[in-house]
């Protein structure tokens, strides 16, 4: 025997049902900033990139930030400000062997996953999830946009000038580092280790970074990056 369920209760039953589900969405929904998070986490380090402004960074601890965790690729810079302490971020770059002086920031990741950088080729981005000048260990890494139909060439562009021997003078707050240039390198940004760029151990390095080589008019980019690797002073 079949029991008969008259149409209000099965109205009654069918709003029910869209309510559960309704609240179900709401509480498992998408927080802003998941998808760039999972992205970022599910890329890791990356072992090319496409210019300066896709370099893909290991994850590690915002430097800027008080009281940071331990870096996700398990190295635990000797570096790493306490809870009491607020690290002081790169304010200026100066090489005076080929004039130039500029403004650094601090950036950090794009919502892509890829390191962010100033919009302006005038002003320079330090990556602030890696290590801050005058750690004892790891890479700190300055990078900046070479030019924009906007603007033109930026500083950066004399990083192609500097030879081994140079001084880099790395300005945060009140306090200079100087390092001397080891080597200047032209890398195909498909050959561009970005482990070794963006290391959080080893000896203290800086690198710097913009894009070189040869301009794409098509895909408006350039296939190459020069790095300038120092060592402290």
């Amino acid at each position: 025997m079949r029991t008969r369920v008259s149409p209000a209760r099965a109205a009654a039953a069918l709003v029910a049902a869209l309510v559960a589900g309704l609240l179900v969405l709401w509480v498992t929904r998408a927080q802003p900033g998941d998808a760039a998070a999972l992205s970022a986490a599910m890329r890791g380090p990356a072992p090319t990139s496409s210019s300066p402004a896709t370099l893909s960074p290991p994850a590690t601890p915002d430097r800027t930030a008080v009281g940071t965790a331990a870096p996700a690729l398990g190295v635990t810079p000797a570096g790493l400000p306490s809870a009491a302490s607020s690290p002081t971020p790169p304010t200026a770059l100066t090489i005076d062997g080929v004039g130039l002086r500029m403004p650094v920031v601090p950036v950090g990741v794009a919502a892509d996953g890829d390191m962010a950088l100033p919009r302006s080729p005038a002003v320079a981005g330090w990556y602030r999830f890696g290590s801050l000048p005058g750690d004892p260990q790891g890479a700190t890494v300055i990078a900046g946009h070479l030019d924009e139909p906007w603007y033109g060439t930026g500083p950066l562009g004399r990083l192609a000038d500097v030879t081994a021997g140079d001084t880099v003078v790395v300005t945060t707050g009140s306090t200079s580092y100087r390092y001397v240039v080891t080597e200047v390198q032209a890398v195909r940004k498909t050959r561009l280790d970005l482990a070794a760029l963006f290391r959080t151990d080893g000896p203290p390095t800086l690198h710097l970074v913009t894009c070189g080589g040869r301009f794409d008019p098509v895909h408006r980019r350039y296939d190459a990056n020069v790095v300038v690797v120092a060592r402290p002073a």
